[in-house]
């Protein structure tokens, strides 16, 4: 028993200095890290619905984890080396969390993967963001585009149900609409990650999606060989001038290729995302700082022969086997901080009327607004304590709901509005 004790003292002495100082494997030293970053909100949600589909207000309140997240990163030489730089293996595993549960699932959810890297730059494959949101995300919306404020509330859809979500592709004939939309984190996923070239950066991704090459019955009655993929990649910029402000400029793309075509078994599908955004933060002196921020986006849908109705995609989907839609949406935002803890943050987002050509019966109505504000206090040791609030007005024909999470199921006509106490820290 003594013996059993002793081994379990050591193991466990051995598991801990290699976390903290690196653990000697084979003929390198892999350098291991757990991080986790904590961004809670206690959330008070309301939703008032069209009066020609009921006269009810519904309120709830709610725990958010707003993408709280623990995980685990390493990286080893691997005796290699190009352009005088070591070339390096890379792991990591990232976990969603939450309270009881909700929003768990399988490990490493979240960003993950395992690559190598070098002068070259990266490349690796796993479960991660995809460029088209992920490069500009964190460079325009105030709040990191990880709650309820989220510029996702409007952006990279068309509807309240294809809204930023963790997990793959479309499922075969479950005529989904969550894999639709533009702002992934996909699962199979290959991507390169360029170094920094004299301020620029790129990135291009595809997926290999489990599903490879598969059959449909279309609206024929005929076979169709899909093979669903996405293809990402974006270019970025910044730069400082010499009064010590700084400039951000980006664009990204995205295509789904055959992507809808499996849920709702279309002869084919291409949906297409582009984005361009920018910048500018002044600093002021004494700790503050004024950055401004805009960004365009035009998505387009593409389907034909579909044998499951496209209404289920659009708020105002006809029964029909085509869908040929395309759609604008713009935001400003705005971060001033004092120098002092203290700071403000807002954005204004708006979404206009469907250009829809197939698979609507009307364009009327279907445009939408969105706003936020918040103003938020951060500790000398770095936590954050805010208060947030978002509004959603959708015309009649809209269906958008707030941010990161749509406040429950959105009728066309909705307006959703959401105030929340948070608490953010990294660790």
């Amino acid at each position: 028993m003594k013996m059993k004790l002793l081994g379990s003292a050591l193991a466990l002495s051995l598991v801990s200095t290699a976390a903290t100082a690196g653990a000697t494997i084979g003929n390198g030293t892999s350098d291991w890290t757990v991080y986790s970053w904590q961004n809670w909100t206690y959330e008070f949600t309301k939703q008032e619905k069209d009066s020609s589909i009921t006269s009810s207000t519904q309120k709830a309140q709610k725990i958010r984890n707003d993408a709280a997240q623990i995980g685990f990163k390493g990286s080893q030489a691997t005796g290699l080396s190009m352009g005088g730089q070591e070339i390096k293996v890379n792991f990591q595993c990232e976990q969603f969390m939450q309270f009881g549960g909700g929003a768990g699932g399988d490990w490493c959810n979240r960003n993950s993967k395992i690559s190598i890297s070098g002068a070259f730059g990266e490349i690796m494959w796993g479960n991660w963001l995809t460029p088209y949101n992920e490069m500009l995300a964190g460079y325009i919306d105030p709040y990191w585009d990880a709650d309820f404020t989220s510029h996702t509330s409007l952006m990279g859809t068309i509807n309240s149900g294809d809204y930023t979500g963790p997990g793959g592709g479309p499922s075969e004939g479950g005529a989904g609409t969550a894999a639709s939309g533009f702002n992934k984190r996909q699962d199979s996923l290959v991507q390169y990650w360029s170094p920094n070239i004299n301020g620029f950066h790129f990135r291009a991704a595809t997926s290999t999606h489990d599903l490879g090459d598969i059959e449909v019955t279309n609206s024929a009655g005929s076979a169709t060989k899909l093979d669903p993929r996405l293809i990402e990649g974006g270019i970025t910029y910044m730069g400082s001038l010499a009064s010590g402000d700084s400039f951000f400029l980006g664009t990204t793309f995205s295509i789904h290729d055959e992507w809808a075509a499996v849920d709702f078994a279309c002869d084919d599908s291409k949906d297409e995302g582009l984005r361009f955004a920018g910048n500018f933060q002044h600093q002021w002196g004494g700790g503050a700082s004024t950055k401004v921020a805009a960004m365009w986006e035009n998505i387009e849908y593409d389907w034909e022969g579909c044998a499951t109705s496209v209404a289920a995609m659009v708020s105002v989907g006809t029964a029909s086997t085509d869908l040929e839609l395309e759609k604008d949406t713009w935001l400003v935002s705005m971060t001033h901080a004092f120098g002092n803890g203290w700071d403000v943050r807002g954005t204004y987002l708006e979404a206009d009327e469907y250009d829809c050509d197939t698979g609507c019966s009307t364009e009327d109505d279907t445009d939408a607004t969105s706003y936020s504000l918040g103003v938020g206090y951060t500790t000398p040791a770095g936590t954050m304590f805010s208060l947030k609030y978002a509004n959603v007005d959708n015309e009649d024909n809209a269906r958008y709901g707030t941010g990161f999470y749509p406040a429950g199921s959105v009728a066309n006509g909705a307006d959703s509005s959401t105030w929340g106490i948070g608490i953010t820290h990294g660790f």
